[in-house]
């Protein structure tokens, strides 16, 4: 009981950083932001929206072992509408003119206007204008942290280059790279110094040094060759990973030196709702600090613990989600950020 009343008022303490942060630079829009359970994902973004995502444990799914599944039982429905889970708090109105381009350690990364971009700490209370890149639409933009969570570099990739903002020094530098036209907007995965991306000509992954400015293209793992597979990149448990669909499953890869994929872990017994079609359980990007992947059930949004089996749902309140599932941004309390 100790613990839950010290997580509500800090919580509560959160809330307030927010609208401080809000009234700071923000005129009257739509943010609703909420919290969630440290080391898992808390919200996520879309457009100049938030939902949080339930905290505490919630029922676990009704998972189907492979002898099962193998003779045709799918369980029941995953979650289904109505469902029992963990509730979220109330949501808190914030103002905010930008939008959520993606997020890592607790930051996010906002786009407005004109080329200009904001990171927000939400847990810290802080804000930082950068100042414009060279070159404007980019084709996508991503946020990377270093380990210590004290620095921070934002990433812009235009048709041949990247564009990198340091924080260290304030400034953007360029990078020529053709590979910067062909990542998948919105595919971005940062962990260990460099961010990842998706590759639109080929299932390939694009790696970024952001300190050194270099690249390097990784095979996917092998179910995500498919042109056909579902699948995205995330930060799981220590990990850069691809969370793949598989049939009624999810399976959760890490990479590993050489560099070369391994299986973690995987669940499979998933079902949704009848007249779904098949497609609208797919993996969003992701990230946190447990074996959570972040799904998307038509217009719904689930936290998987693929371990445990326990699964969270994001509170919506109403609010519609994007039809591209790459405009819908994870945001997770780092160990890095204030703890709450």
């Amino acid at each position: 009981m100790m613990a839950g009343r010290r997580s509500s008022t800090m919580a509560m303490a959160a809330d307030d950083d927010w609208v401080d942060v809000a009234e700071e630079f923000c005129g009257p829009e739509e943010w609703v932001v909420l919290v969630g359970d440290e080391g898992s994902m808390a919200a996520v973004f879309f457009g100049r929206a938030a939902a949080g995502i339930g905290s505490g444990v919630a029922a676990p799914i009704p998972i189907v072992g492979p002898a099962d599944a193998a003779a045709g039982c799918r369980g029941r429905v995953l979650l289904a509408g109505g469902g029992a889970g963990a509730v979220a708090p109330p949501p808190i109105p914030i103002a905010g003119p930008a939008d959520a381009m993606a997020a890592c350690r607790g930051r996010v990364l906002l786009s407005s206007p004109w080329s200009r971009y904001y990171v927000v700490d939400p847990a810290a209370g802080e804000r930082h204008a950068l100042p414009r890149p060279r070159h404007a639409n980019p084709r996508d933009a991503a946020i990377a942290c270093d380990a210590a969570g004290g620095g921070y570099w934002v990433v812009c990739a235009f048709r041949d280059r990247f564009e990198i903002y340091a924080s260290a020094t304030g400034e953007w530098r360029e990078v020529a790279a053709s590979e910067a036209a062909g990542v998948v907007p919105g595919s971005a995965a940062a962990f260990a110094g460099c961010v990842f991306w998706k590759v639109a000509a080929s299932p390939g992954v694009l790696a970024l040094d952001v300190a050194s400015g270099t690249t390097r293209e990784i095979a996917p793992p092998s179910p995500c060759r498919d042109p056909a597979a579902l699948w995205q990149l995330g930060v799981a448990a220590g990990h850069l990973c691809a969370a793949v669909r598989t049939g009624d499953g999810i399976e959760l890869y890490g990479l590993a030196p050489g560099p070369a994929w391994k299986l973690l872990h995987g669940i499979c017994g998933l079902a949704v709702d009848d007249g779904c079609e098949d497609t609208c359980l797919r993996p969003l990007r992701f990230e946190s600090d447990n074996y959570e992947v972040l799904l998307r059930v038509g217009e719904r949004v689930l936290a998987l613990d693929i371990v445990d089996g326990i699964v969270r749902e994001a509170r919506l309140d109403g609010a519609a989600l994007p039809e591209k599932d790459e405009k819908i941004v994870p945001w997770c309390r780092a160990a890095s950020t204030l703890l709450l």
